[in-house]
């Protein structure tokens, strides 16, 4: 089958009579909210929303432009009120373990009326206390106490001092530095004097050894006396401190229990119960606190990192309310929804604080707990971005956890321990989230290959697609959407003909002429930028004029590299020829890809072949400039070859191809097919046309295989045919599969329109061989001949001479090797050897011939 010429109809999509009603009245078109061309991702989505069960979090696949963000939150609008009760989480100081914080809940509204119990409570008892411990009944009461206590403490000593007496001893006050101990003194004639001085007395005469022996025996039981005495003091001391705090403590319980009973009696829970309770132990046995009077063993309960500075000796009663619901949510019921835009450990999971003080000495407590997205969104939803949560360290490892157990402990992350090594443990807080994580296809996928965890944690795909099919219904659709982003936008109206141009745009961005783009973001912004320029020109609408000025000056933004290339190609630099006919090259296509922008140009691939082994050489490979994908064609180049041409003969041939003037690298198999026409052309000796440009990726039995950007192409080499000068036979082969995704420029579909310019479709390389070099491909026989004259017989005819000179190079090089041998061994023996030698390969070189002959 010959190759075909695309006809000019189907270079461009123009509407049909079905799409003409649609285009007539487009004011009649009423704007939509609804999210079009996504019914699989928008089913996807109303299900893992609704489905509130552990793992089913959702992952929101698609590029961007397709809508997912705004999917989602009107999907999200639609839910109503929330079925759950959302609470209210409080921490509390831990009289039992100050390390680790107590969590209260409490219905929503009401930890923020808690916290303001509590602090109402402490405020009126720091006002209540001190008068109730200073009230003069309790100041004569405690004055009692002292009293009775000291009487005691004195008849105590005194009678101890009178029993010392009758032994001889006296009780004596002595004052070493800032403290006074009694001690026991014996008495010489009318004085108290030291133990130690007895020795003395000895000495001179004054006492005997024996009276000295005996007053030391005595001295040595009274002191032991004496410290019974003191243990007798002692207790009589904490009786009297646990009469006076008894007394405190039922001073201040007039005060507190009132209070605190009227406040217990406002909270059913147990815990919280529980907690207030405890509070009121810790308040009674520290009532000198709120007496005015501030003490060491006071600072107790705080975690610090050197010494401790710490002024406000309530904050024991302190309530961190984590987050007040009903600031945040709005009317009560509605579902908690958070957009975390910077997802770092901290945003989402919240963090333990730490409070540098004077001298540059770190503490923290239950007050510095702050909250995350995640616990904000509890009850709702939490929306963040895939690639920015897997880029911050730490953040997927400990969502992961989070969402398996759906309880989160607030911590530092463990790289922050380093630098402040004491922390403390909150209570884990329950939750009930859903994640919706939107990120690209391929991450998905890759997070499902390769993270274990991944799967049973999002279990629902919301996979939106980029392009929808193309019908009335669709276009109407897409006329909906554009006429709401006019509304909201306050944008001016577009005319039929401005809306056939977007309509058009649409079809191009989906890269064939049977479906339309749904990646609104960037049609949108073509629609604002038409609206610019339909004011610039002081239009009431939006024609096709301001379309078509939009778009090309979106494209003269991104053209700075293809304006540089193209100047190359022009002066000469980068090597093209559009004219003409050469032996072993060819033009190829390339895109460039910019941005969002993209754009062809033509590229010289030569290929020389010569007698070898080493089959086709990709100099691109061997440079290491050269991608996978284009080194997988190149072997199946090799693969064709072999097929063609190798059934009955060895394949002897070394070919080299090369993309000349590429440094930067290639990849894509698209030049597959360009590479066999190219090594086709230098084993035959047939010239190529270079005034054809060819794309199209091949198959190992030959047949052409479509490829991508082929619009970029054919107009990248149209630019240069036209800076060249056009001749009227210039044009571009492509796959006749890439028949539907043709959307070209008007100036590339005028130029075919009058001839100047022309675009063959070609299903398998021998139409492409018939076209580029003029002369038939041939047909295999039935004894894998090709006929002579057809491009396949001279490659045939090429490949035997190979053949053939290798088999010559071999039988010189046996010869000599046997010369060699010869050369060692008896003058007689030799020439009967190479006699019988000569002999059979005359008969080998007759067979051979013969069967020649016969064929």
């Amino acid at each position: 089958m010959p190759s075909q010429k695309v006809s000019a109809q189907l270079l461009r999509w123009s509407p049909d009579k079905e799409l003409q009603g649609v285009f007539k009245k487009p004011e009649k078109i009423r704007p939509t909210e609804a999210i079009v061309g996504q019914k699989r991702a928008v089913e996807a989505l109303k299900m893992g929303l609704k489905l509130y069960q552990t793992g089913f979090n959702i992952y929101v696949a698609g590029m961007a432009g397709t809508g997912r963000i705004t999917t989602i939150r009107r999907a999200l609008k639609q839910l109503g009120k929330s079925k759950a009760e959302i609470p209210d989480r409080c921490y509390v100081y831990n009289f039992v373990d100050p390390s680790q914080p107590v969590l209260l809940t409490f219905p929503r509204g009401k930890g923020r009326a808690f916290r303001d119990d509590v602090h109402e409570l402490v405020r009126v008892l720091r006002a209540e206390i001190p008068k109730a411990i200073e009230s003069s009944h309790v100041q004569r009461e405690r004055e009692l106490i002292i009293d009775r206590y000291q009487r005691e403490e004195k008849k105590l000593f005194e009678d101890f001092a009178d029993h010392l007496k009758k032994e001889g001893f006296a009780l004596i006050q002595l004052q070493e530095g800032g403290y006074v101990a009694p001690t026991v003194f014996p008495i010489v004639g009318n004085e108290a004097v030291s133990i130690d001085y007895l020795d003395n007395l000895v000495k001179d005469g004054k006492m005997t050894a024996e009276e000295r022996e005996s007053k030391n025996k005595r001295y040595k039981e009274l002191m032991s006396e004496l410290k019974h005495v003191l243990t007798k003091a002692r207790s009589l001391g904490k009786e009297m401190h646990l009469a006076l705090d008894r007394l405190m403590q039922r001073s201040g319980s007039a005060v507190l229990d009132g209070l605190m009973d009227d406040l217990r009696a406002r909270y059913s829970d147990e815990k919280v119960r529980k907690y207030l309770l405890r509070m009121k132990g810790h308040i009674l046995k520290n009532l000198d606190v709120f007496a005015g009077k501030k003490e060491e063993e006071h600072q107790q309960g705080v975690i610090v990192l050197g010494a401790q500075r710490q002024e406000d000796h309530f904050w024991y009663y302190e309530v961190n309310l984590l987050y007040d619901q009903t600031q945040e949510s709005g009317e009560e019921g509605e579902v908690p929804i958070v957009e975390e835009n910077n997802p770092s450990y901290v945003n989402i999971f919240g963090a333990t604080e730490y409070n540098v003080g004077p001298g540059n000495y770190w503490t923290t407590d239950f007050r510095y707990i702050k909250a995350g997205s995640l616990l904000r969104a509890d009850g709702g939803y939490l929306i963040v971005n895939a690639l920015d949560v897997l880029r911050r360290p730490l953040v997927w490892d400990q969502l992961k956890r989070v969402l398996k157990k759906m309880e989160l402990i607030i911590q530092q992350p463990e790289t922050y321990y380093q630098f402040a090594p004491l922390t403390i443990k909150p209570e884990p807080v329950p939750l009930s989230v859903k994640v919706i994580m939107i990120g690209p296809s391929w991450l998905y996928r890759l997070l499902y290959a390769y993270e274990e965890d991944f799967a049973k944690t999002f279990k629902v795909l919301a996979d939106f697609d980029v392009t929808m099919p193309l019908s009335s219904d669709s276009v109407e659709k897409f006329a909906a959407v554009l006429r709401s982003v006019c509304g909201r936008g306050k944008l001016r109206e577009f005319s039929s003909e401005g809306l056939v141009a977007m309509v058009e745009y649409g079809i191009e961005e989906s890269g064939q002429r049977d479906r339309i783009s749904t990646r609104f973001s960037y049609i949108t912004d073509v629609l604002r930028e038409s609206d610019y320029w339909a004011g610039q020109d002081g239009s009431a609408q939006i024609e096709r004029k301001h379309v078509e000025r939009a778009l090309e000056a979106k494209r003269e933004r991104h053209r700075l590299t293809e304006e540089h290339v193209q100047r190359l190609i022009e002066e000469g630099v980068i090597l093209i020829d559009s004219k003409g006919s050469r032996i072993g090259q060819i033009n190829a296509l390339s895109v460039y890809q910019i941005g969002h922008v993209s754009f062809g140009k033509p590229s010289r691939v030569t290929a020389t072949t010569a007698i070898g082994r080493e089959g086709v050489i990709n100099i691109e490979r061997e440079a290491k400039m050269s991608g996978p994908t284009h080194d997988k064609g190149v072997y199946i180049l090799t693969g064709y070859l072999r097929h063609k041409y190798s059934q009955r003969e060895p394949l002897n041939l070394t070919a080299s191809l090369c993309f000349e003037q590429s440094y930067g690298g290639i990849d894509g198999d698209s030049a597959s097919s360009t590479e066999i026409y190219a090594i086709l052309s230098s084993l035959s000796g047939i010239p190529i046309r270079q005034d054809m440009a060819v794309t199209g990726s091949v198959n190992q039995m030959g047949d052409i295989q479509p490829i991508g950007g082929v619009n970029e192409k054919i107009e990248g080499f149209y630019d240069v045919c036209k800076a060249q000068g056009l001749t009227g036979t210039q044009g571009v082969m492509i796959p006749v599969q890439n028949e539907r995704h043709l959307m070209l420029r008007k100036d590339v579909t005028e130029a075919v329109k009058k001839g100047k310019f022309h675009i063959y479709s070609v299903s398998n390389i021998d139409e492409g061989i018939e076209l580029l070099m003029r002369k038939p491909a041939g047909k295999m026989g039935k004894n894998a001949e090709y006929p002579s004259g057809t491009v396949h017989g001279e490659v045939m005819k090429r490949l035997r001479e190979m053949n053939e000179s290798v088999a010559k190079l071999m039988e010189k090089g046996m010869a000599k090797a046997i010369h060699d041998e010869e050369a060692k061994k008896p003058k007689k023996a030799q020439r009967t050897e190479v006699k019988s030698k000569v002999k059979v390969k005359t008969k080998a070189k007759v067979k051979k011939t013969a069967r020649k002959r016969k064929r």
